[in-house]
């Protein structure tokens, strides 16, 4: 596990040692590999790492090269099958002069180009030089695990595993992007391939990226068939597990000490128990509590440590530790991120790192195999939209709208109230608003005319360039009441977070929370067999009825506590409702007062009093519009003043 960055000189005139900005650059990244760092210039191309060893912990120095030292290599991530692939170059001729993964790499590419791509099991991103073809070739992995940012200034394309890497190169330029902005607003993250700094991009998953001759061309490499097949649910089952245990059978291949992240939900329970049947020796397990109790889950994760004999490690997580966490992650973020649980995540890396340097984690599993309660909302929506105007309106709207506001996790009428408001909708517009914060549509009362870049009434459905494995026709309409019907937009919609959501919200909270502690964290259901696997399976294998992960809770259900299997999600979060109110409140008044907003001149100032009025007072949950906001201003400040 790494940081890469690196930048190219378009016009092919070689860098003068002057000119080296690669030491800066692996400074600014230092958390994302504290062992050691490597770079090095071969004539118009600089490429460094910092790195944290994992693999081949006394001979995986990079920068790596091919025997004749013509082809050169920096490596962020983790290749599981490398073992394989060694053996694959080495029948082929190549002399290996390390046990890393990356070496491998640079000879898979000098025999298949960028169809090395096609070999590659894991989570990467990765550039190479190419001297003799005066070729770049960047990579990123199927996922998104690993990320990679670009941007082209002064004639020099300029990369990193993160943006500050790129901002340490002085021909790079700190400009707010008001598209991004208003994107982040509405989904509360930056999706790719944008970024929050004009002019800098995301390479998005499962793409490649070739530099040649001051030419830049991206191309998607993968991309999973999404046709259903015909199978039974005792085959479903098996292979299931099959394929989930080899997966976690090889990201437990370490020369470091490993452990697993345990909630004491199915995903993290079920890669815990597979985990420790595949280990020669007690796993360690590691969880987090809280004092608020609507959010504590750390007696289920006791309850499956003491059932599959790990190590277990828990720690109650405090709002004072709260706020110094989140204050400290913010030294690390270069992008606003509204996902709160980034705080309590960062807070157990860390704690996590003190005892392993990987950890395993069950993100992924929720949008493959369909546990997002949104899923079950969506399947409630169409009844809900052709109940009778008089009954909908005239009587359950305004009960429900008079229900008291209850800041505790998941709230009844915290669902309830963000159910109604939007359930009517078409499918993906609803569902980002669900999901979301601030929709698009109401932008244009809070940020002011000068920074709104979306058209006036643009809905919600344009705020994605495109949309992989998703039927938009499908998502959008929604109509009728038949089970395929309903099935098909619940599929669609588990397939859109799969494609936005997860890459650009949960696996950026995970890679930033993590590196940030210097901790690789691998996540055994994004391995990509098992991910073709089920997008290839019906429907209503994930979501049957109102019971969600249907298959997967079948097929683990051996391995786990029987309670476990019923007792409802509660998700991995802090208690952002309360705290705003009170012990984040000095920052709320800091950043989201009058003379902050408008010094600031981005936003308009009544709008964001309503909503503290509302909030304060304990009249409207504004939650998620505070959060978002207030992540936002923290970054601004951070970069603008």
């Amino acid at each position: 596990m790494c940081g890469i960055v690196g930048y190219l000189n378009l016009n092919k005139q070689p860098i003068e040692e002057r000119d080296n900005h690669l030491p800066r650059m692996c400074e600014s990244i230092t958390h994302r590999g504290p062992d050691e760092e490597g770079w090095k210039v071969i004539g118009p191309a600089a490429i460094g790492m910092t790195r944290l060893s994992i693999i081949d912990v006394s001979g995986g120095q990079q920068p790596i090269a091919n025997e004749d030292n013509t082809i050169w290599i920096v490596f962020n991530g983790e290749i599981y099958n490398f073992q394989e692939l060694q053996t694959l170059v080495q029948e082929r001729g190549h002399k290996l002069r390390t046990k890393s993964d990356t070496e491998t790499i640079v000879h898979l590419y000098e025999e298949f180009g960028v169809d090395c791509l096609k070999y590659l099991e894991g989570m990467f991103a990765f550039a190479i030089w190419d001297s003799k073809k005066e070729r770049l070739f960047i990579a990123r992995d199927r996922m998104g695990e690993k990320p990679l940012h670009w941007g082209v200034f002064d004639g020099k394309l300029i990369f990193g595993s993160e943006l500050k890497s790129i901002l340490t190169h002085p021909s790079s330029r700190k400009e707010l992007d008001d598209l991004a902005m208003q994107k982040y607003l509405s989904l509360e993250y930056v999706p790719a391939p944008h970024s929050m700094f004009k002019g800098i991009s995301k390479l998005p998953p499962a793409h490649f990226m070739v530099v040649q001759d001051g030419q830049i061309k991206t191309e998607r490499y993968w991309l999973p068939s999404a046709e259903t097949v015909d199978i039974s649910e005792e085959e479903a089952v098996k292979k299931l597990i099959e394929l989930l245990g080899r997966s976690i059978e090889l990201r437990l291949i370490s020369e470091v000490p490993l452990g697993v992240f345990l909630s004491g939900g199915i995903d993290s329970s079920a890669i815990a128990a597979l985990a420790s049947r595949y280990s020669k020796s007690a796993i360690k397990t590691f969880s987090i509590g809280f004092e608020d109790k609507s959010f504590d889950e750390s007696s289920h994760a006791l309850a499956v440590a003491k059932h599959i004999g790990s190590q277990h490690d828990v720690v109650t997580f405090s709002p004072t530790m709260g706020f110094d966490t989140l204050n400290e992650l913010w030294g690390i973020l270069d992008e606003p991120l509204a996902d709160a649980s980034i705080v309590p995540t960062f807070f157990l890396s860390k704690m996590t790192k003190r005892n392993v340097t990987v950890a395993l984690a069950g993100e992924g599993g929720d949008e493959l195999f369909g546990g997002y309660p949104t899923y079950q909302a969506h399947k409630l929506a169409p009844m809900w939209s052709i109940m009778p105007q008089m009954l909908r309106g005239g009587l359950l709207e305004p009960a429900f709208g008079k229900l008291p506001v209850n800041m505790n996790n998941l709230s009844f009428d915290y669902k309830v109230k963000r159910f109604i408001r939007s359930a009517a909708e078409p499918p993906v517009r609803r569902h980002l608003r669900w999901m979301g914060s601030i929709p698009v549509a109401e932008q244009s009362r809070l940020v002011k005319e000068a920074h709104q870049a979306l058209a006036g009434g643009a809905v919600e459905e344009g705020l994605f360039e495109s949309l992989p494995l998703v039927n938009l026709n499908g998502a959008k309409n929604g109509k009728g009441l038949s089970k395929n019907a309903i099935l098909e937009v619940v599929n669609n919609i588990m397939r859109l977070d799969m494609t936005t959501y997860l890459p650009d919200d949960l696996l950026v909270k995970s890679d930033r929370a993590s590196m940030a502690a210097s901790l690789e964290v691998r996540l055994p259901f994004l391995a990509y067999p098992l991910v073709e696997f089920a997008l290839s399976l019906p429907p209503s294998y994930k979501v049957r009825g109102m019971t969600t992960k249907y298959l997967l809770k079948k097929a683990v259900a051996p391995y786990l506590p029987e309670y476990i299997m019923k007792r409802p999600k509660k998700g991995f979060g802090i208690p952002v409702a309360k705290w705003l109110r009170q012990e984040f409140r000095p920052v709320v008044d800091e950043l989201l007062c009058q003379s902050f907003i408008e010094k600031q001149g981005i936003f308009q100032w009544e709008y964001v009093k309503n909503m503290l009025d509302e909030h304060m007072s304990a009249r409207v949950d504004r939650r998620k519009e505070l959060w978002t906001m207030l992540m936002f201003q923290w970054w601004w400040r951070k970069f603008f003043i």
